[in-house]
């Protein structure tokens, strides 16, 4: 049995209420940001962090702590916490950092709500764009508050034009050194489109592409996607995780419409 069955509808659906309210509320934050200015820093691994992305975080973490105090959160900025706790919100204040630096309108706020490790609750905002997906569990998948249902191709019609979503390259590479797989499915996909943000996945959820392949990316960059997805009627397969020292878990994933994910899966299993 699936164990989000065990969570009352009523409480689902106040969770997905919830959640679209802090979504708004951090989308108003980061639009105030973006016209005050920000400070910008490097990482450790030479990654973009901005004051944006901390008050962001600073503030998703305040609306959880307001209205379910028991509860874990797991982000991008800080350390998380309750681990224990059965709930977890599971966030990335800014996703596409650079992007955001750059005033590039594709970066987008991820939060998800998941229940023993099975997403619940997913929410995807990109405030420039004014774009807004989400989903809960039995509840369907929905933009701008507009339903949302994926159709699935015809394995026969597979033929390189279909349109996939990929990240560049150097997500291959940067932390083990699986170039070789891009190379084949941009070989085997060549009608592909590249950014390096949540807005691929947006994209494979609205069918603006037929799929979506993200690689080398922590939990909370996939952390909506499989509930988004799935409520929409496509697929999500995780196809790669692995530990990186100094860094933790980065997983490989493939979503969108069913027959497709199943054939870009063929290239991981190779």
């Amino acid at each position: 049995m699936d164990i989000r069955k065990e969570i009352p509808a009523h409480d689902i659906e106040r969770f997905h209420t919830k959640a679209l309210e802090f979504s708004a509320s951090a989308r108003s934050l980061i639009l105030s940001l973006l016209a005050a200015g920000f400070e910008v820093k490097r990482k450790p691994d030479r990654s973009f962090v901005t004051t944006a992305d901390l008050r962001v975080e600073e503030h998703l973490r305040e609306l959880i702590q307001l209205h379910f105090p028991g509860h874990g959160v797991i982000g991008e900025e800080y350390p998380p916490t309750r681990p224990e706790a059965p709930f977890q919100w599971v966030m990335d204040p800014i996703d596409g950092t650079e992007d955001f630096v750059q005033r590039m309108p594709a970066f987008g706020t991820i939060l998800a709500l998941h229940y023993r490790g099975e997403p619940v609750v997913g929410v995807i905002d990109h405030p420039v764009l004014d774009i807004r997906v989400s989903a809960a569990f039995g509840l369907g998948a929905h933009y701008n508050g507009r339903h949302v249902k994926l159709s699935d191709l015809d394995p026969t019609d597979i033929d390189g034009t279909e349109r996939v979503m990929l990240p560049a390259r150097a997500n291959f590479i940067k932390h083990r050194d699986d170039g070789r797989l891009f190379d084949a499915l941009a070989r085997a996909h060549p009608n592909h489109r590249i950014y390096r943000t949540c807005f691929t996945h947006t994209c494979a959820i609205l069918g603006m592409a037929d799929a979506a392949v993200d690689y080398g990316n922590p939990i909370w960059d996939f952390a909506a996607s499989r509930i988004l997805i799935e409520e929409a009627g496509g697929k999500f397969l995780n196809v790669r995780e692995w530990d990186v020292p100094s860094f933790g878990r980065v997983y490989g994933s493939i979503m969108g419409k069913p027959a497709l994910v199943d054939r870009l899966a063929t290239h991981f299993n190779r």
